[in-house]
């Protein structure tokens, strides 16, 4: 069973593996005449299937399946299910592969040979004609532009390759079958013309390729009917663009062109429709599998340029890339350049002497094996540049366009207007000074795109702004006395007239002179001269006299400003004195005097004027003074002494008896910083402020542990803290009692106390020396109770003349440590991982380093009591 297994898998791969191979496909139908039944005729067709040699695997198939539909009713002909075996004709033959061009690198080998199978069939005459078809699995994988099986890589995908006989007269086209060289990103030409012996017209396109439908290998299978699915092109191809979107197709050749995509496979299905006295005859479809390869060809190529229309300099350069193109020789055909007209420049700027026509050349590789040339055309006509201006600017009335567009060695021969009213669909115009309507009020992109004779091209846009009225202003507002005469102003192109007709000298201009002796409100009917209406107004507002009042007299501090602020109608002001302040003529101007002032303003409108005054007085500042940063004893009190004013607050309050007078008691029990607030009853509003820092010192004397042990005549370091000044009472034993650690040597037990000063501030502390007159050691007692009474709960070393405790260890009776220390303040209270331990004997172990570094080690046991 395995064995069949394993030949079964081998025969499908091998199914898979040819069908991979095969690149391509051409179904043709050739008419042969009449059939041998009435109202039939007899048909050749031809399957073409196109391998790649390159590869291994397996060879053509030696038969084919071929079906063949019915138009009318989509049924299979002779009958459902019964498809046209079909032999290959003979062994399969190469297809001719085009010269490659000289010197190219790294190209890729090419060799093809295509399949025929050949089927002549008799067909009865119907309406619409026969679909013949052959499908297969498998495309050749990678692809680079459609999915296989949905996915990029791997095989899957099958094709399609089939005909349709029309119901007339006809012989299929047949497409050529050379293959030429293609190179990445290098131009490139492919042929998909084809030949047609009915002499019918042909137009060519791209078209979809066709999936293989539920073909899964690459067995003959029965083909399905029409329609045929498409496959799926990948992001940046499509059935028209198969090459991407550098490269195209001839619609009357059938010729490919553009510049070659990246190195890989691609499918490219390609249609011819034929054409009989211009009715259509049919559709006939190529499918094949392009190879792009990761070749080099040097050489010399210059794509056609556009007509230089804005200067006389142009910068060149070979459109072939390739590193092969060594050197480089240019002639610009401009013989009147002298020296310059030639280059030996990858890419130079040449400056034409004249405008004109040039026919220029370049030669690669000159006099090297891989040498290339070409020429092509350039025109230059500088000097074009195009523009525009439009007048008008109101919805609903038209707006005249105006071109501005200058060519220095043509003339302006096409207009193409776009007026950018994406509201409108005739928003177009070819007319060199069209008018357009816009209808509602918005910013438009207007463009305008011209050529001229020489065949520049330049576009201009400008916006164009639309409003709901025409563009013109009147005076503002205004005030005049009823003795004066006022001119209106307004501004604009076309007409005015102004209402009412009251006191009022010429309604018809722009500027009338007006002299109403009522408040009144004049209004300017415009029309500009493009139809476009619109009215403002002006109030003139008529007084009999000014009203003026300049404020109350006021007090300042000195070097303060002060906005004067008067309460008037009148349109001009002029204050006195000025050399205080920022700027006379204004109604409020801003005062800064130096000592008590007098400030005058004069008030008008027009002819009418009142006069009043304001003063103003300066008083200096007040002077804070808190007085001197002090430091006291914490516990302690100070009197604070401020001065400068009549009237005191201190901040913050607290530690403070009076907050509100000049010279408060302070007790603080921590440093603090004070802030006076000084004002006086002289005038000026506004308090200063000054602050002062009591530092409060707070003396705590330490003598260093309260009770201390030594043995007999055992020197004794003591060490002080808490100040500057230290003094040891009594001295006895003392090596100097005036320092803060001196060195105690005593026969007996006694008591000292340190007194500890600091700046005039003082504590003191005592310390208790027990003197024992035994050797040092460490002394451990025999028994404890740990039952947390307080007494005798925690078993630890009493160390006598020691310096330090190297360990202190406990046993249980069966030699089990339960403590260890090395910590002379730490002890044993009983307990075991968590666990009180049992009443009964333990054994220690204690070491030391005594006063004279020695070793001091003792063991012992003690009981534990419960």
């Amino acid at each position: 069973m395995k064995k069949i297994f394993i030949v079964l898998l081998l025969t499908i791969y091998s199914y898979i593996a040819f069908a991979s191979h095969i690149t391509g496909g051409e179904m043709i139908y050739e008419y042969l005449g009449p059939g041998s039944q009435i109202n039939t005729r007899t048909y050749r067709i031809t399957l073409k299937l196109f391998r790649d040699e390159n590869t291994t695997g397996a060879p053509m198939p030696a038969s084919v399946f071929i079906g063949i539909f019915n138009n009318d009713n989509n049924s299979q002909f002779p009958a459902n299910n019964q498809p046209f075996p079909v032999s290959i004709n003979s062994n399969d033959e190469a297809v001719k592969i085009n010269p490659y061009p000289p010197c190219v690198k790294n190209a890729p080998p090419l060799d093809y040979h295509v399949g025929m199978y050949s089927l002549t069939i008799e067909l009865p005459n119907n309406t619409k004609g026969y679909t013949a078809a052959y499908q297969t699995c498998c495309r050749v994988a990678p692809l680079n532009n459609i999915f296989i099986n949905g996915s990029t890589g791997g095989g899957g995908t099958g094709s399609t390759y089939g005909c349709i006989i029309p119901p007339l007269i006809d012989s299929s086209p047949t497409f050529a079958s050379s293959i030429d060289l293609i190179c990445y990103n290098r131009d490139f030409t492919l042929n998909f013309s084809a030949a047609d012996v009915d002499g019918d017209s042909l137009v060519y396109s791209f078209v979809e390729a066709y999936n293989g439908g539920n073909t899964q290998n690459a067995n003959n299978v029965n083909p399905a009917p029409p329609p045929y699915s498409s496959v799926s092109y990948l992001s940046g191809f499509s059935a028209t663009t198969p090459l991407g979107d550098l490269a195209a197709i001839n619609p009357l050749t059938g010729v490919i062109t553009g510049i070659a995509p990246l190195p890989g496979k691609y499918v490219v299905s390609v249609s011819v429709k034929s054409y009989r006295n211009t009715k259509y005859v049919g559709e006939h479809r190529k499918d094949f599998i392009v190879n792009v390869g990761d070749c080099d060809v040097p050489g010399a190529e210059l794509l056609p340029k556009p007509v230089v229309c804005d200067e006389l300099s142009v910068t060149f350069s070979n459109d072939n890339p390739s590193p092969q193109n060594q050197t480089f020789f240019w002639d610009f055909g401009d013989p009147k350049s002298g020296i310059l007209n030639t280059s030996t420049m990858a890419a130079p700027l040449h400056q034409f002497s004249d405008s004109g026509v040039f026919v220029y050349k370049l030669v690669v590789n000159r006099g090297l094996p891989c040498s290339d040339s070409t020429t092509q055309i350039i025109k230059v006509y500088p000097g074009f540049s195009p523009g525009f201006t439009y007048a008008g600017n109101c919805k609903s009335t038209p707006i005249q366009f105006t071109d501005t567009s200058k060519s220095r060695y043509g003339t302006v021969d096409s207009w193409a207007w776009n007026f950018g009213d994406t509201q409108s669909t005739s928003d177009s115009s070819h007319l060199p000074n069209p008018s357009y309507l816009y209808t509602a009020t918005n910013n438009y992109n207007a463009q305008l795109t011209v050529t001229d004779t020489k065949g520049c091209v330049g576009t201009a846009t400008v916006t164009v702004v639309i409003n709901d009225k025409p563009d013109f202003s009147i005076t503002t507002d205004t005030l005049i006395c009823t003795i004066d005469t006022l001119q209106l102003n307004a501004t604009g192109t076309g007409t005015f007239f102004w209402t009412p007709a009251y006191n009022i000298n010429n309604q018809n201009i722009a500027s009338p002179l007006v002299s109403p002796d009522l408040p009144t409100k004049y209004y300017a009917n415009f029309s500009d001269i493009y139809g476009c209406k619109g009215t403002d107004s002006v109030f003139v507002n008529v007084k009999s006299s000014v009203t003026l009042d300049a404020g109350s007299d006021t007090t300042i501090c000195t070097t303060d400003t002060l906005l004067l602020a008067p309460l008037s109608d009148a349109l001009k002001y002029e204050w006195s004195p000025a050399n205080t302040l920022n700027n006379s003529s204004l109604k409020n101007p801003t005062a800064t005097p130096l000592n008590t002032t007098i400030y005058s303003v004069t008030a008008s409108i027009g002819k009418c004027q009142s006069t009043d005054a304001i003063i103003v007085k300066a008083v200096p500042y007040p002077f804070a003074d808190a007085g001197d940063d002090s430091t006291i004893c914490i516990g302690t009190s100070i009197q604070l002494s401020a001065s400068g004013g009549s009237l005191y607050n201190w901040s913050p309050a607290f530690f403070l008896d009076n907050p509100n007078i000049a010279a408060p008691v302070a007790n603080p029990i921590n440093d603090i910083r004070y802030t006076v607030t000084v004002s006086d009853t002289s005038g000026c509003p506004k308090p200063v402020s000054d602050a002062i820092f009591i530092r409060v010192l707070s003396m705590v004397a330490d003598a260093g542990p309260a009770d201390t042990s030594v043995v007999i005549n055992q020197p004794l370091q003591l060490n002080a803290s808490g100040g500057e000044f230290y003094l040891w009472t009594p001295p006895v034993g003392l090596t100097n009692p005036n320092i803060s650690n001196p060195i105690a040597n005593l026969s007996n037990s006694q008591q000292y106390v340190v007194t500890v000063r600091q700046a005039g501030c003082f504590d003191t502390d005592t310390i208790n020396i027990t003197v024992y007159k035994v050797a040092s050691g460490l002394y451990v007692p025999n028994a404890f109770t740990p039952d947390n009474d307080g007494r005798n709960d925690v078993l630890r070393p009493i160390p006598i003349g020691m310096k330090t405790l190297s360990y202190f260890r406990v046993y249980d009776r069966w030699g089990k440590l339960v403590f260890s220390s090395s910590k002379l303040a730490k002890g044993w209270d009983g307990m075991f991982q968590g666990k009180p331990q049992t009443a009964g004997v333990y054994v220690w172990i204690a070491e030391g380093i005594d006063y004279l570094n020695k070793k001091v080690t003792k063991k012992g046991s003690v009981v534990l009591i419960r």
